[in-house]
């Protein structure tokens, strides 16, 4: 049975974090803004899709503002109704997205304010606070809708700056200046519940991040909303060390926003080398060449979405040679099956994704290797300007949906290399990507736990276009965005993140018809059975 088209997931959640495409032609309309499937998203991934109660909230911000002594500053706008606004919970944030916007909508005016929970309002410039977890206070862009270009919505997707649907819906319940009818749906915990949830958050992923040979502090592991969040943050630690316009090396094919993040918001001149052996010789010929190119690489271990490994000690070795830092993210991996801080200066992770489970809550991390050679340097940055933006009802919700994230990751892997065996035995599947059986797999082991697995993670080629829409439409599974949950979630990946560039994609190996599939923790017999039946659905394409 299929989830209907529009409908959140995990289903009923007014939180989740994905939404069901359950038909291949749904991905087609979704990518390319047909209206008819728009019209029936009742939510979406939300960095891809503004949630619908955080854009009732803008609205709500833009009126308040625009009836206050600072309705001025907007009197270029003659349609108010024409404004909108990026919420987000930090100055900091705030100021990155206004300098982008200045940047980029050279002819367009902008205003900037913080609002408290009161309802006062102070322009950006005069404001002294920093902001916080999005309980007191949040910040407001302001900008024409009609002539932004798509830009604010770029900076929301690629930075994950914006806040969280609970935070929009504790405001709009709660705040006395809004107007929106809203029944409270947030539970608030006290300050001391967060505190230790968020205290909890971090020694666990300390300790998932630990070896026998290293150790990681909870002091050495920062919390953020978004995992998107937190690998924009990492941009502002490797960042400024060289040049004007710094150079990174972006190794293997990057998830698209981190790619993003670093080159369109953060500007840097991003290098893109796939994470084959050959690329890995031209990286160090062109270190040679020019010792000082790049502040920092930024690799996936294993790639998303297919899934290679790059030689990680190697590039350790260079980066040392050649003072760059090595910025990693293993979501896809995740520290229960791989031991890779030794190798890294930052490790990055979305905690939205398998951490979680539940798909019901956002969050990212960021951790430290204590013994590289920037630690001090990255440690008294963030000593000095991070923020907690950790909305808190989510940093509680993440915490509970963790205390079994190792068990969970298990029987993902151990159900992921059964569902790999059975397709790899058809004759419509082309290839299948999974570390497990991969050219790279001998990298991949190097840093495989004792006991750790393959992950949950793989991608599918079929032998033709008829036969993956075949499939696809016939696995009876969740099917739409994000990856890493419970439940088996399945998607049409190249049209969800390279709809736009499916040329440039394609030279990397990710074709336009590649599914791929997280795998969850259902019974196995049952999962094998549902892949069973959209196989010979394949089988029987034209």
């Amino acid at each position: 049975m299929q989830i209907e088209l529009g409908s959140s997931l995990p289903p009923g959640d007014p939180h989740g974090v994905s939404v069901s495409l359950p038909l291949w032609q749904d991905t087609v309309g979704w990518a390319y803004r047909d209206e008819k499937v728009l019209e029936k998203l009742n939510t979406g991934y939300p960095r891809f899709f503004v949630p619908r109660i955080v854009r009732v909230l803008a609205q709500q911000v833009v009126q308040h503002i625009s009836k206050s002594k600072f309705a001025n500053t907007l009197a270029k706008i003659e349609n108010i109704d024409d404004l909108d606004a990026l919420l987000v919970p930090g100055k900091a944030m705030a100021m990155v997205c206004l300098e982008h916007l200045q940047n980029t909508i050279k002819d367009d005016t902008f205003g900037a304010f913080v609002i408290n929970h009161s309802g006062n309002i102070h322009p950006l410039e005069f404001h002294t606070g920093e902001g916080g977890d999005g309980t007191s206070e949040i910040f407001a862009v302001i900008f024409r809708g009609s002539s932004s270009k798509g830009e604010p919505k770029a900076l929301w997707q690629h930075t994950g700056y914006g806040i969280c649907s609970r935070c929009a819906s504790y405001w709009l319940s709660t705040a006395t200046w809004t107007k929106a009818s809203h029944e409270p749906d947030v539970d608030m915990p006290t300050t001391i519940s967060s505190t230790k949830a968020k205290t909890k958050l971090r020694n666990r992923i300390a300790d998932l991040l630990c070896s026998e040979e290293q150790t990681v502090s909870g002091n050495d592991v920062w919390l953020f909303h978004t995992g998107m969040s937190a690998i924009a943050y990492s941009a502002h630690l490797v960042s400024g060390k060289r040049k004007e316009r710094p150079g990174v090396a972006v190794f293997g094919f990057l998830y698209v926003d981190t790619f993003k993040v670093l080159s369109h918001i953060h500007g840097f001149t991003c290098t893109l080398y796939n994470a084959s052996d050959t690329d890995l010789d031209q990286l160090e010929a062109d270190l040679k060449a020019d010792p000082t190119r790049y502040e920092a690489l930024y690799l996936e271990f294993p790639g998303n979405p297919l899934l290679a490994s790059p030689d990680l000690i190697r590039i350790w070795k260079l980066s040392r040679e050649y003072g760059f830092a090595v910025v990693l993210d293993d979501t896809v991996g995740t520290a229960v099956n791989l031991d890779l801080i030794a190798h890294t200066d930052i490790i990055c992770t979305s905690l939205t994704k398998m951490f979680s489970g539940a798909c019901n809550a956002m969050g990212g991390s960021l951790a430290l290797n204590s013994k590289s050679k920037y630690y001090s340097q990255f440690k008294a940055k963030l000593d000095t300007v991070y923020l907690d933006t950790y909305f808190p009802p989510d940093a509680v919700i993440m915490e509970r949906n963790s205390l079994d994230f190792a068990e969970r990751v298990k029987m993902a892997n151990a159900n992921s290399e059964l569902v790999v065996e059975l397709l790899e035995k058809n004759s419509k599947v082309e290839q299948v990507y999974y570390p497990k059986g991969s050219p790279s797999q001998s990298y991949y082991d190097r840093h495989r736990r004792e006991g750790g697995g393959y992950g949950f993670l793989l991608s599918i080629v079929f032998d033709k276009p008829a036969s993956a829409i075949a499939f696809y439409d016939a696995l009876e599974v969740a099917k739409g965005p994000s990856l890493g949950t419970n439940f088996t979630l399945s998607c049409a990946y190249t049209l969800l993140a390279h709809a736009r560039e499916l040329e440039w994609a394609a030279k990397y190996g990710v074709v336009e018809y590649l599914v791929r599939i997280s795998v969850g923790i259902e019974d196995p017999e049952d999962l094998l059975g549902r892949v069973r039946k959209a196989l010979a659905a394949a089988e029987e394409a034209a």
